[in-house]
This record gives structure tokens, C-alpha cells and sequence, in this order.
């Protein structure tokens, strides 16, 4: 029995090192392929040797036809358009679509069935005609056709620009984990199968082709040898880039071969300048040579980025391992996808983006991950690779620099920030206000921000983080045991955790499954420190659930590191001990390494009375939190209305680009018209909980403008949590108190009644507001519930128990848009008050024009109504309530309903619009009628009534009235354009 069990134990453990041994599948292609550069069009034939090494029998292929991604509204292609606000693909005319057709598969010279995907016409499922056994191999054929779209993402053209990608019917992969058919995503890259490429490109004589694999032409090769020379020679590229020179009647046919590649790309242009060069690789000191395929503009970049090519190529091989192909080519071409895209051996890019696209030759040309399921261990680490690279050869500050410029890093400061500050800068903007996603996500569920800022920025950090724990030579030797081992196979993030704590010996869960699997934030403090004897000790405490290790540095008085030690992870609270001598401070993090939104708490002084207080500094306008000083941010601000007059002041807060757990904004201005400090004070605290909702802010607002004073406090919570698509919601309860000494309503309003000047006027409202929000390109749906009890004493500043009246709004608003830049919209509004509504003030009725702001949310040039020839308060509106754009003087106490329409006009800037509504006690259904024009993309928006109701003689009679009746949808008080960061801080 004993020996069975042994017996039994053993043929279990065989049996299951079978089953985790690894296999691939191949796929060898031998393609004809013929250019119609006037049909702009393919055509194709396609020789595909299949061979079955997995230990299963199959029975079918399942095939990607992503050309068919172009061919209608319906694709998953179009769908993730709309929903990362892209319309133009959505509003194409057929002639700019694209699709492939033409297929007639054959297995080994017989007809086989071919069965498109219903749900997704770019993926087919090949029926074999007999199975395929494991270790048996088929051969299929088929020709085809590709209607080449426009240049609306990878594939497609610019004129008789081509950028052919994506373009063959190809086998999905098949690996341990089953079949991976997937459609064409504009974000979201591709999985492939690994083998041979034997492919022929025809196309007329005078086109300059760069692509996949080598070219067999001697005498192409020896033309692009010259014309390198010649790029070479010039000191002058002529601009005419608009203009094509006509195609050769005689054509070539150009033959590109290569093994160990999964996908081939090429590029033809009649326009192209060549620059060829030559790198030689570290460890096996073999030639590569590298080309650049360039157009006129931007010459003079490409010619300098020579460089960048062979430091790639250098650089990638040194840290990772030798390039195993021949060459590596850059080109210039139409980039609808990004600012580059990789494919083996050539890649289509910015001058800018080139390390990063020929980097993607190793993580995933040479690893070949499925990108679209994980898609961090393509774009991410391949950006950890390319800030190395940046940060050894001071080539550039970050990937922002694209958005900041050289003189705006200089006017912000930004200069003597380390560089891994700011490639950390947008996730951490993001994740301050709970919108942050986990590294580990799959490409489509991100959001169109989340993509950039998380798989590439963050993720690029975060293996700068890792290295510098491990040390780099350690991170190193772990890389290149990965890519020697997974060579041209599809490792999984399982396999590259497996290798690294194979190679280091350490468990590193806490940061493949934490760091990488989840959006948790590391909090790291210094609690404590003892100056008094020499070794010095610090405790370091970790505030939060993830134990991930620290960096903590002493640093002298000139900021200069002088000892780095790091915590242990999986320990919440440790002691670390430095040399005494010559410290200043002790800092955690000083590269900036950790995923940490609060630094606040990283940096102790040695002497002084105040250890824990960082240096404060000024800084205008915004910055990045650094853990060695404390930023206030200020800015200069100037306002005005008709009762203040002129006010000017400044802002000053504490929280610029990423918000902090406690948020304040004091904005003081002196009232040049009384003499008197106006102004406005926020301050919020952010929670952001783990689960279900992305924040929740408890904010305190007040504000002082002419004769109002306003103290609110809310409770605002947003959710769900972000992805890709998904409607946003807000709740938000709030208390807001009111004293004033001006009515809000002017006395043709009141029927005649006086108003009550002079009197202060003090009431409380308790609310509640609830909004959802889901758009895409293509259209939008916004609603919006209110809920205020209202007092109807406002003498005492209470609101007394009996004396409440509930008044209750509801606004539904859609959009579609019916071309790329116009749309229809309708508004829907309903107001009604619950409860004794005839003992309320007039002040908080419901107005046909607009709402009577008695929360005081909207800003009046003329509030008071002091200048009866502007009649500010009258035409200037707030599009609430009833959203009039003509001035209707109706406003009541029961009940009110309205409706809004607008539709952009076909070719001129002008929008029409109609109004209609009625009211409790209303005699006639209400109704106005006009014209828009945005300017400014509609930050200001002039509205020119053409007709309405005759109710209380609203018609204009003369050219003065009708001058009256042009409203500015700008709102006039925002003289005062930062009163925008108060509002965006609360």
C-alpha cells in the first residue's frame, strides 16, 4: 500500500509537470500584396502554414479581420470612439470607411466554411474540415481585398500617405488559457502568434516603402542607400508636404522576409526622406542598422533623432538583451492612435516618441504578452525603459513635456522638480479624487485619461520604485533572466513575478499583487527622531494597509543625500539608524518614488524648534507637493458688479493640481465702491473610500458679495467607482444660511408691492441635490433633482417647525449630435411647491427666465439692480428654472414647467433655439424664439431673440429693447476668472 501511494504520488507529479509545460502555437505567412493608390485599395493573396503545438485537437481558428473594425457604426472600434469622445469616425461617409472582403479560405486546396462573428464582423471563425491534432500542421489560403479607410486610428490613409497595419486576416491566439479572439480596439493593442513572414509589396516604382522584416532587393537597397546620402547632404527641406508628385506608371514589387516576428506592418510615401545608420550591440557587438523614413516637416527633429534610435537600440540591449533583428526603422507618417505605434521591427511615430516606440521592439515585439488583457507589461514597462533612458542621457524632463513647455516648467518652477515627480504628476491628480484605477486592468476598462497616466506613467514609476529597492543591478539581472527565458513566447504577469523572485529570492507580493493589482496608496511618516547621540534613529510609520517598503535619506543643509536606507515590507511601524554627522533633515522618498498622495509627513528636521514644519513658499498659481517645503499658491484677483464696484485681492490655497485630504481657499478683495473686504473662504476635507464610491467631501463655503452674506456646509459624495464609459452620480445634502438687505426680485416682479430695502432679510435652507451624467461622443443625458425646505419666515433666521414649504425641481437634458460639430438638445424642466406655498416670500418662487438664486450660486453683475440702464439683473440669467432666453417676467409660487429646445444650424456658428412654458396662474402657453452665436468655443454665448409671447408685453418695440434682449451666457461678474478655482476647490 505504501508503495502504491508512492507509486500514485509520483505519476501524479509527472502528470502535472505535463500539464504546466509550456507550448505556442505557430503561424507562417507567405502574402502577395498589390497598392491601388488611386481606389486606394489592396489586394491580396494570403498562404498560412498553421501548426498545432498544444496538446489539444482543434476544430476550428478563430481569424481577426480588423480592417472590417472600419466598416460601420456598429464595431467595437466605433463603440469605444463614442465612448472616449471621438465623433469623426461616427459621421464618415462611406467613402472614407474601410472593410475587407474578398475571402475564399481554402485548407490544404480544399473549400472550408468560414463562419463572421455576429456580434463582431473583424472576428471569423475558420471550420476546419478534418480536426487538427496536436503536432500536426495545415495549410491555408485565401485572397482578399482592403478597402483602405481614412486615417481614423492604425490603418489607413493620408492622400497617398499609407499606413498599412493590422490589414491581413490573421489566426487569434491559442494558448494555455483557451482562444483569444478580440476585435479591433483604437485603445487596446493586440495579442499575436509567433513564426515566418515572406511577403511581396506591389505598388507604383516612385514610392519609398518602410515595413516589418528585411528587404531582399539589392537594387531597392542600394536606392535607399543613396538617397540616404543625399538626405544627408541637405541643409534645407522644403515645406510643400501637402502636395503628392504623381505616381509612376511602372510599378516593383519589393519582397520583406523575417522569422520570430507575430505581426507585419509597412509604409509607402513618393515623399519620404532616408537617413540609414548603424549601432553595434553590447554583448554580442553584432551591426544593426537603423533607419528613419522622414517627411519635410519636422525635418530637422527627425535628422537630430538619429541619436534616439541608436540609444534605444543600445540601451534596451544593454539592460534587457541584444536586438535579434537586422535593423529597426522609424517613420513619420499619420498617427490617428497616439503619438506613435509600434509593430516588429518598424514603427510609425513623433520624432519625440522614438525611444519609447522602438523600445516597444522588446516588450512586445520580442515578449509577446497579450497587451490587450494586460496591457501594463507592454506600455509600462517599456516606459520604465525609456525614463532611464531619459534621466541618463538628460534628454527630456518627463513624458509631460508635450503639454509643458520648456518656459511654462521654468514660470512654474518646475525646473528643479525630479523628473519622476511629474510622470507621476497625473495619476496622482487623478487618484486625489478617488478617479484612479488599478495598474493591473484591462486596456478597454480604463478611462481615456487613466490610460496614459496609469499604464504608462505609473506603471513606468513604479518599476523605478522597484528597481530602487532591489537595486538596479539586482532589477536588471531579474529583466534580462526574463526576457532570456520568454523570448518570442507569451509570458503572463504571473510568469514575470515568478522570475523576479526566482532571481532576487525575495516573496514580492506586496508588490505584484498590491502595488501593481490594486489602487491602495502607501502614507508613509517619520514620527520620530532622536537627535541626542550618534548612531541617529528615526521611526518611520506606515499609516496605511500597504506594507510596501520605504526610502528614507538623511540630507545635509545643502540638500545633498548623504545615506538611503529602506524599511522592511510587511511592517507597519520600523526603526532605521543613520550617521549623526553633518545631517540637516531626514526624508522619505527623495526620488519620489512611492505611490503616495500625502508628503506632508516625510521630512524631519534635526535642529530647530519646529522639526516637523517644512520651509514655506509662495508659489503662483500651481505646483507640485513636494515633501521638503510647504506650498501656499496664490494668485492676483480682480472682480466687479454695480453695487461693489470694482474689487480687487488675491486668492491663496493649499491645493493646486492634486488635491489634498484638507483643502482651503481664502480669497479676500477689497470693495472699492464700500470700502469694505468682499470675498470668499472654502475649505473641504476628502475622503476617499476603498469600495463603491470615488469621494466623499465635507466642505464649508461662505461668502461676502454687496449687500449678501452666504455660510453653507455640504456633504457631497461621488460615485461609482471610474471606468471606461460609465455614468458619473453626485448626492450632495447641504445647509446653507442667508442674510441679505436687497430683494431679489425687482418691483414690477412683486406686482407693485415695495419691496423691502434696508431690511435684513435671514433664512435657512436645508437641500439636497442629486445629479447623473452619461455621455459619449455621440450624445448626452444629464438629470438633475433639487430638494430645499424653504422657510416661510425669514425675519428670524430660523426656519420654524410648520413653516417649511418643500420645493422640488427636476431637469432632464439630452444632446445627440447629428455631425461632428452640431447637435440637437432639449431641456425639460418641473418645479413645484409641497406644501402652504402662498405664505413664502417671493424671493423663492419659481422664474420663467431664470431661477431667483436665493442660495446665492450664480454670479450677477448686477444683483442689486442699481442700474436700471443695463438692467443687468433682468437680462443677465442663470439658465435655471425655466431657462428662458428671452426675459419673461413670470415667476410663481405654485407651480411652473418649461421646455428648451436648440439645434445648431448646418454650416454657420449659429444656433436656433425655442422656448415654451407655462406656469400656475399663466393664461397662455409661453413661448420664445431666436438665434445663438458661440464664440470662444462657446465660453461666450450671445443670445438675439426673434420673437415670444406677448405676456407682459415681452415683444421688443424699438432697437433700445431689442439691444436689452441680447444676454450674454457668460456670466458679466467673471471680470473675476478665478472665481472658477473656488468653485473648482470646494
Amino acid at each position: 500500500m505504501k508503495y502504491l501511494l508512492v507509486f500514485l504520488l509520483s505519476l501524479f507529479t509527472i502528470l502535472e509537470g505535463f500539464t504546466q509545460h509550456y507550448w505556442q502555437q505557430e503561424v507562417n505567412y507567405t502574402i502577395a500584396v498589390t497598392l491601388n493608390d488611386e481606389q486606394h485599395s489592396l489586394t491580396a493573396t494570403a498562404e498560412i502554414e498553421y501548426i498545432n503545438h498544444s496538446p489539444h485537437e482543434l476544430t476550428f481558428i478563430y481569424f481577426h479581420l480588423w480592417p472590417n473594425a472600419y466598416k460601420n457604426n456598429s464595431t467595437a472600434f466605433a463603440r469605444q470612439q463614442l465612448i472616449n469622445k471621438k465623433r469623426n469616425f461616427q459621421f464618415a461617409p462611406d467613402s472614407a470607411r474601410g472593410y475587407i472582403d474578398g475571402l475564399d479560405f481554402k485548407i490544404n486546396g480544399q473549400a472550408a466554411k468560414f463562419e463572421v462573428d455576429p456580434e463582431n464582423i473583424d472576428i471569423g471563425k475558420l471550420i476546419l474540415n478534418q480536426p487538427l491534432a496536436s503536432g500536426q500542421r495545415i495549410h491555408i489560403s485565401t485572397p482578399f481585398r482592403v478597402k483602405l479607410p481614412n486615417s481614423f486610428s492604425r490603418l489607413g490613409h493620408v492622400g497617398q500617405s499609407y499606413q498599412i497595419t493590422q490589414w491581413y486576416p490573421k489566426p487569434a491566439v491559442y494558448d494555455h488559457q483557451g482562444w483569444h479572439p478580440m476585435p479591433y480596439l483604437d485603445q487596446g493593442e493586440f495579442y499575436s502568434e509567433f513564426g515566418r513572414f515572406d511577403v511581396s509589396i506591389t505598388l507604383p516604382a516612385n514610392y519609398l516603402v518602410a515595413a516589418t522584416g528585411t528587404l531582399q532587393n539589392p537594387d531597392e537597397s542600394k536606392k535607399l542607400d543613396s538617397l540616404s546620402a543625399i538626405t544627408a547632404e541637405k541643409r534645407i527641406f522644403r515645406q510643400a508636404e501637402d502636395v503628392f508628385p504623381p505616381s509612376a506608371r511602372q510599378t516593383k514589387t519589393l519582397r520583406y522576409t523575417g522569422d520570430n516576428i507575430h505581426d507585419f506592418a509597412w509604409f509607402a510615401d513618393k515623399r519620404f526622406n532616408v537617413r540609414k545608420g548603424e549601432v553595434e550591440l553590447p554583448h554580442s557587438k553584432r551591426k544593426v542598422t537603423t533607419w528613419l523614413f522622414f517627411l519635410n516637416k519636422d525635418a530637422s527633429d527627425w535628422v537630430r533623432s538619429m541619436k534616439d534610435i541608436k540609444d534605444a537600440i543600445h540601451y534596451y540591449s544593454l539592460w534587457v538583451g541584444d536586438y535579434p533583428y537586422a535593423q529597426a526603422t522609424a517613420v513619420d507618417g499619420a498617427l490617428s492612435a497616439g503619438a506613435g505605434m509600434e509593430y516588429p521591427m518598424v514603427t510609425v511615430t513623433e520624432p519625440s516618441a522614438i525611444i519609447h516606440e522602438v523600445g516597444h521592439n522588446w516588450f512586445y515585439g520580442i515578449l509577446g504578452t497579450n497587451e490587450r488583457q494586460h496591457p501594463w507589461l507592454d506600455e509600462g514597462i517599456n516606459s520604465y525603459y525609456e525614463f532611464r533612458i531619459g534621466q541618463l542621457t538628460n534628454r527630456n524632463y518627463s513624458q509631460l513635456e508635450p503639454l509643458l513647455t520648456r518656459d511654462r516648467i521654468k514660470n512654474y518652477r518646475l525646473q528643479n522638480i525630479h523628473s519622476t515627480a511629474l510622470n507621476l504628476l497625473m495619476y496622482q491628480m487623478g487618484a486625489s479624487r478617488g478617479l484612479d484605477q488599478p495598474i493591473a486592468g484591462p486596456a478597454a476598462a480604463y478611462t481615456y485619461t487613466n490610460y496614459g497616466s496609469i499604464v504608462y506613467l505609473k506603471t513606468g514609476v513604479m518599476l523605478q520604485y522597484l528597481a530602487n529597492y532591489l537595486t538596479q543591478d539586482r532589477f536588471d539581472k531579474a529583466m534580462q533572466a526574463y526576457y532570456q527565458r520568454w523570448q518570442f513566447k507569451h509570458p503572463y504577469p504571473k510568469d514575470l513575478q515568478a522570475i523576479f523572485e526566482e532571481s532576487t529570492g525575495e516573496k514580492l507580493d506586496w508588490f505584484f499583487q498590491d502595488i501593481i493589482g490594486t489602487t491602495q496608496t502607501v502614507d508613509a511618516a517619520l514620527t520620530h527622531l532622536n537627535t541626542t547621540e550618534n548612531p541617529l534613529q528615526v521611526t518611520v510609520e506606515n499609516k496605511t494597509n500597504l506594507l510596501a517598503p520605504v526610502p528614507v535619506a538623511t540630507r545635509n543643509a545643502d540638500a545633498q543625500l548623504l545615506e538611503v536606507k529602506w524599511t522592511k515590507p510587511g511592517q507597519a511601524a520600523q526603526q532605521l539608524t543613520f550617521n549623526r554627522q553633518n545631517v540637516h533633515d531626514v526624508v522619505i522618498d527623495p526620488g519620489y518614488f512611492l505611490p503616495e498622495l500625502n508628503r506632508t509627513n516625510n521630512r524631519l528636521a534635526v535642529n530647530g524648534f519646529l522639526k516637523k514644519v517644512e520651509p514655506l513658499r509662495l508659489q503662483f498659481l500651481a505646483g507640485i507637493e513636494q515633501f521638503d517645503r510647504q506650498q501656499l499658491y496664490v494668485v492676483p484677483v480682480l472682480g466687479a458688479n454695480t453695487y461693489d464696484r470694482i474689487m480687487f485681492g488675491g486668492a491663496l490655497y493649499n491645493s493646486s493640481l492634486f488635491q489634498k485630504k484638507i483643502n482651503y481657499l481664502f480669497m479676500p478683495l477689497y470693495s472699492v465702491g464700500q470700502e469694505e473686504l468682499r470675498g470668499i473662504g472654502n475649505i473641504n476635507i476628502r475622503f476617499l473610500p476603498k469600495r463603491l464610491v470615488q469621494s466623499v467631501i465635507v466642505g464649508l463655503n461662505a461668502q461676502r458679495f454687496g449687500r449678501f452674506r452666504k455660510l453653507e456646509s455640504s456633504v457631497l459624495v461621488n460615485f461609482p467607482k471610474p471606468a471606461a464609459g460609465a455614468y458619473q452620480q453626485q448626492l450632495q445634502l447641504g445647509y446653507t444660511n442667508i442674510s441679505h438687505q436687497e430683494p431679489l426680485v425687482n418691483k414690477a416682479v412683486d406686482h407693485g408691492a415695495a419691496p423691502p430695502f434696508g431690511k435684513n432679510i435671514e433664512y435657512n435652507i436645508p437641500w439636497l441635490r442629486y445629479t447623473y451624467e452619461k455621455k459619449n461622443a455621440l450624445q448626452g443625458f444629464q438629470a438633475e433633482l433639487n430638494f430645499d425646505l424653504l422657510p416661510t419666515d425669514t425675519t428670524a433666521g430660523l426656519t420654524r417647525s410648520g413653516q417649511n414649504v418643500l420645493a422640488g425641481k427636476l431637469s432632464l437634458a439630452f444632446e445627440r449630435y447629428y455631425a461632428a460639430k452640431k447637435r440637437l438638445a432639449i431641456r425639460v424642466f418641473g418645479g413645484n411647491f409641497f406644501g402652504n406655498a402662498s405664505t413664502i416670500p417671493p424671493w423663492f418662487q419659481l422664474g420663467m427666465s431664470s431661477s431667483l438664486d436665493y442660495k446665492k450660486e450664480t454670479i450677477f453683475l448686477d444683483r442689486s439692480q442699481r442700474q436700471d440702464n443695463l438692467a443687468a439683473f433682468i437680462r443677465q440669467t442663470d439658465g435655471r428654472d425655466g431657462g428662458f432666453r428671452h426675459f419673461i417676467p413670470v415667476f410663481s409660487s405654485r407651480w411652473l414647467t418649461a421646455v428648451n429646445l436648440d439645434a445648431d444650424i448646418p454650416v454657420v456658428p449659429v444656433t436656433a433655439f425655442l422656448d415654451l412654458g407655462t406656469a400656475h396662474g399663466a393664461k397662455e402657453l409661453l413661448y420664445g424664439t431666436g438665434l445663438s452665436v458661440s464664440l470662444a468655443k462657446k465660453f461666450l454665448q450671445i443670445y438675439f431673440p426673434v420673437a415670444g409671447s406677448n405676456y407682459a408685453q415681452n415683444i421688443p418695440q424699438n432697437l433700445k429693447e431689442f439691444q436689452h434682449n441680447i444676454r450674454f451666457q457668460l456670466q458679466l461678474n467673471a471680470l473675476n476668472p478665478f472665481r472658477q478655482v473656488a468653485d473648482a476647490l470646494r
